[in-house]
């Protein structure tokens, strides 16, 4: 009888403890609308530790290439689904909506040697957040994406002019425009903050044209090992930044967001003395084969005579 009231006691306790769980989760549920997948969405929000402002991370996984699948995490922001444009204009699926799951947006049957702009947005009680960023699928035959960039898609827009091509990652020591805009027009002396992985902080200002020129910060350490995936699963030495701004319009207040990755910039000194290393040894190397070549030569023309 005492075993039983004690574990009757326990019994007590857990479910007293587990209501205001419940009572959290009815609440969160509320606050988003009473969605049946809120707290699903929930989990796609994501903290991240070294910046509070929104973003969308592509994330690649599967046992191999043939198996791989990317997709679209939100973080630091609460959507429903992703939207994706493609630089492909004629493409009747140019515009489409990803829905999410516990992994992400699932970013499948884009064609390669595309780009694609992806973007998430969360709107409530006033506030519109936005994270967008850029997903490269190939390296070759892809069209300008220019005109696609231009494209307005949000109300507040931060949108690189242009974006590099090759290997699709911005470099340090690299100087880089965005144009930032409201409802398609520029904004003019828009404050705009970054923020990198590698704990680069400032604030910049957009000129007259609403252009924003960044000059990506060289903020890798010499000993730094670190890898990112980056936006597209490269695993070269790299990091991530972001750029945010906010803007307010009558009663609602505007963020919005842009996330990529960029890499160490090939040509500082590390990289220069590693090439003129691997020179150095390349022509080491071929000493041994001048000299066999010299020495055959000389035996034919010994054995002319």
């Amino acid at each position: 009888m005492i075993m039983i009231k004690k574990m009757n006691g326990v019994a007590i306790v857990l479910l007293a403890s587990a209501m205001p769980l419940a009572q959290a989760d009815d609440h969160a549920a509320m606050m988003h609308g009473g969605h049946d997948h809120a707290a699903m969405m929930g989990m796609q929000a994501k903290a991240v530790a070294w910046t509070s402002f929104p973003m969308l991370k592509t994330v690649t996984s599967g046992a191999s290439r043939n198996l791989a699948v990317t997709s679209a995490v939100p973080q630091n922001i609460v959507v429903a689904s992703v939207d994706a444009w493609s630089n492909d204009l004629q493409d009747e699926h140019a515009h489409r909506q990803l829905t999410l799951d516990m992994s992400g947006a699932k970013l499948v049957n884009f064609a390669n040697g595309g780009f694609y702009w992806l973007s998430g947005r969360e709107e409530q009680a006033g506030k519109v957040q936005v994270a967008s960023t850029v997903y490269y699928n190939g390296e070759r035959s892809a069209k300008d994406p220019t005109a696609m960039f231009m494209q307005q898609k949000q109300e507040l827009e931060i949108i690189p002019l242009p974006f590099p091509k090759e290997h699709s990652r911005y470099r340090a020591k690299e100087d880089w425009k965005f144009v930032v805009r409201f409802n398609g027009k520029p904004l003019a002396n828009q404050k705009v903050e970054l923020e990198t992985t590698n704990g680069s902080k400032s604030e910049l200002v957009t000129d007259a044209l609403g252009i924003l020129a960044l000059h990506v910060p060289d903020d890798f350490k010499a000993e730094s090992g670190q890898t990112t995936a980056g936006n597209h699963g490269h695993d070269m030495a790299g990091a991530e930044f972001v750029l945010a701004t906010n803007h307010a319009e009558g009663d609602r207040n505007y963020l919005t967001a842009f996330n990529s990755s960029y890499g160490k910039n090939a040509f500082d000194n590390r990289s220069i003395a590693l090439g003129l290393g691997f020179t150095v040894l390349g022509m080491i190397g071929a000493v041994p084969l001048l000299r066999q070549r010299k020495s055959g030569r000389q035996n034919r023309e010994v054995g002319d005579a």
